[in-house]
C-alpha cells in the first residue's frame, strides 16, 4: 500500500480511517483532531461518476451485514402531488371539523404547535405575500391547491435553508428528457401555470418551476411516517442507483429520516443500489412504472431474466391444459408482445395475458379481505397462475396474516390451517430472499407469522409425544432471530416497529427454552 498525506497535517502515511477508507491519518490524535470535520462524510462509500450512469455510491470497503451506510434528513419534504388536505405542518391527514387555519395564510394546520414548523414557512410566506388568505373548505378527496405544495417548497428552499438550495440544485432533473411529454404538459397546467397564477407572482420563471417539479419526481421518495406517506427529497440517497434486485434496504425513523442499511454483505467496489420501483411487482409492472416516473428502462439482472431467478414470478401457466408448461416473453424487452410457452412453444397474443393479468389483479381489488376468499382466489386461479405468480403470492401473504391473527387465535386454529400458513410463509421467505431480499418490512413480518407458526406447532406435537421437540424451537427461534434482524431499523410508529418488540420477547424466551431443553 502506497502512502497517502495525513489529513491534518500532510506526513505520509498508509494508515486509512477504517470506517470510510477514503481519508489517511498518521496517528489516533490527528484522526481525533479532525473528527468534527470528518464525521459528516464519513461513509463506507464514495461518490463516484461516469457517462452512462452519471453519479453513483461505491462502497469504498466491504459493507457488513445489517450495517447502516447512511442516515440523512431531507432536502425538503411535502405533501404528494396527489394529496387530500393534510396538515401543512406535520403533513398528517386532517378532518374538516377537526383541524385549525393559520392565521397567516389560511392554509389548514392540524394544531397551534404545526404553526411553527419550519416546513410551513415556506408556502405561508408566498401566501401572506399574495395579499390573500387561502380557503380550503372540501376535505374529501385530493384537493387541487396542493398539486402545488411540494414545489412552492422546493423552489423557496433558498429562502429557508441556502446550504439545502446549493444540494438541491444539483439534483437530476431530466427536463431535457421530460420536456413536451403528456406528463410534463400536465405539470405545467397543474403546477407551471398555476404557482405565478394563484400566488400571484412572478418570483419564479416557467424553467425554474418545472425543473424543480421535475427534481421532485425523479428524485423523490415516499416517506411513510405521516398518514398519508408525504414526500421528501434527500441529497446522497438520490445517488444510489436503481435495481430490482437491491444491495440497499430503506427504512425511516419515526423524524422522517432516511436510513439506508446492507440486509447482506456488499463487497468493496459494488455499486450501491435501491429499487425505485415496488420490487414485489411483476417485471412489466416494474418496468412500466420507472418509465413513467423515472423516464428510464431497468437492465437489472432479475429484469434481464424473464425467468426472475427461476421463480417465474410473472409467467402463466400455458394455455394447453395438458401441456403443464409455463408461458412467458421471449426476450426480457417484450413484456407487452406476445408470449410464448417455454415446454410446447405454443403463442398467445397481448390482449391473452393482458385479459388474464387483468382480471386477476381486479378481482384482488374487489375481494372482501378474508381467509376463505383468499383460499377461493388460489383454487380459482391455479388453472392460469403458478404457485410463485405475483398475484398469488400477494393472496399468499394475506392468508399468512389471516390464518390466525394473534396469538390467541394462533392456539385454537384448526391443525389444517396452522399447516397452510406454515407452508405459505415458508414458501414466500424463500422466494422472496431470492428476488427481494431488501423487502426487509415484508420479510421480516413473514419471518415473525413463521416463527410464531412453528412453535404452535411444536407446542402441540409436544402435547401428543413425548419426543424433544429441540429441532423445530431450533427451526422457530432461526426465524424471529431472522425477523429482528429484518426489522431491527423500524420505528415503533410503524406496525413493523411494535413486531420488532414483540419478536425480541419471543426470541429472549425461545432462547431460554432451547438452552434448558
Amino acid at each position: 500500500m502506497s502512502p497517502n498525506p495525513c489529513h491534518v497535517c500532510q506526513e505520509p502515511t498508509k494508515t486509512k480511517c477504517s470506517n470510510c477508507n477514503q481519508v489517511s491519518y498518521c496517528s489516533v490524535q490527528h484522526q481525533k483532531q479532525d473528527w468534527k470535520a470528518h464525521k459528516t462524510n464519513c461513509h463506507p462509500f464514495k461518490i463516484a461518476h461516469s457517462e452512462q450512469l452519471g453519479r453513483h455510491l461505491v462502497a469504498t470497503r466491504t459493507i457488513k451485514p445489517y450495517e447502516i451506510i447512511l442516515r440523512e434528513a431531507p432536502l425538503v419534504r411535502g405533501p404528494a402531488q396527489i394529496s387530500a388536505p393534510v396538515c401543512m405542518g406535520c403533513l398528517n391527514s386532517i378532518e374538516a371539523e377537526d383541524h385549525i387555519d393559520c392565521e397567516q395564510c389560511g392554509w389548514p394546520l392540524c394544531g397551534p404547535e404545526c404553526k411553527s414548523l419550519e416546513e410551513h414557512q415556506a408556502e405561508c410566506k408566498l401566501t401572506k405575500d399574495r395579499g390573500q388568505k387561502v380557503n380550503v373548505n372540501e376535505f374529501n378527496g385530493p384537493h387541487p391547491l396542493y398539486t402545488c405544495v411540494s414545489t412552492v417548497r422546493c423552489l423557496l428552499i433558498g429562502e429557508t435553508s441556502p446550504e439545502k438550495a446549493a444540494k438541491f440544485q444539483e439534483l437530476e432533473s431530466l427536463e431535457s428528457t421530460r420536456r413536451g411529454s403528456n406528463q410534463w404538459k400536465a405539470d405545467l397546467a397543474s403546477i407551471g401555470q398555476f404557482i405565478p397564477k394563484f400566488f400571484k407572482t412572478q418570483k419564479f420563471t416557467e424553467e425554474q418551476i418545472m425543473r424543480a417539479v421535475g427534481a421532485l419526481q425523479i428524485n423523490g421518495h415516499e416517506i411513510p411516517t405521516s398518514d398519508p406517506p408525504h414526500v421528501g427529497v434527500f441529497y446522497t440517497a438520490s445517488f444510489t442507483e436503481n435495481s430490482c434486485l437491491p444491495n440497499l434496504a430503506k427504512s425511516f425513523n419515526k423524524n422522517g429520516h432516511c436510513i439506508l442499511w446492507a440486509p447482506q454483505e456488499i463487497k468493496k467496489n459494488a455499486h450501491l443500489s435501491i429499487c425505485y420501483s415496488d420490487a414485489m411487482w411483476g417485471t412489466a409492472d416494474r418496468q412500466r412504472h420507472l418509465m413513467q416516473t423515472k423516464l428510464f428502462k431497468c437492465a437489472c439482472a432479475r429484469c434481464a431474466d424473464v425467468t426472475e431467478l427461476d421463480t417465474f414470478y410473472s409467467a402463466l401457466k400455458c394455455e394447453d391444459r395438458q401441456c403443464g408448461g409455463l408461458m412467458l416473453p421471449s426476450k426480457s424487452d417484450e413484456w407487452n408482445g406476445s408470449w410464448r410457452c417455454r415446454e410446447c412453444h405454443k403463442q398467445v397474443q397481448k390482449h391473452y395475458v393482458e385479459g388474464i393479468l387483468e382480471r386477476a389483479g381486479k378481482d384482488i381489488q374487489s375481494m372482501e379481505k378474508t381467509a376463505e376468499n383468499g383460499l377461493k382466489y388460489l383454487k380459482h386461479y391455479e388453472k392460469w397462475l403458478p404457485p410463485q405468480h405475483f398475484h398469488m403470492s400477494e393472496i399468499k401473504i394475506l392468508l399468512v396474516q389471516l390464518l390466525a391473527k394473534d396469538q390467541q387465535e394462533l392456539m385454537v386454529v384448526s391443525d389444517e390451517k396452522l399447516q397452510l400458513k406454515l407452508k405459505f410463509a415458508e414458501e414466500l421467505v424463500q422466494l422472496y430472499e431470492k428476488i427481494a431480499p431488501c423487502e426487509v418490512r415484508t420479510l421480516g413480518t413473514l419471518c415473525f407469522e413463521l416463527h410464531s407458526a412453528i412453535a404452535e406447532q411444536t407446542r402441540r406435537v409436544a402435547l401428543e409425544t413425548s419426543l424433544s421437540p429441540k429441532e423445530r424451537l431450533d427451526e422457530s427461534l432461526h426465524y424471529v432471530d431472522k425477523c429482528v434482524n429484518y426489522l431491527q431499523y423500524e420505528s415503533d410508529i410503524f406496525v413493523e416497529g411494535h413486531i420488532l418488540k414483540q419478536a425480541k420477547i419471543n426470541r429472549d424466551a425461545l432462547r431460554m427454552v432451547v438452552r434448558i431443553s
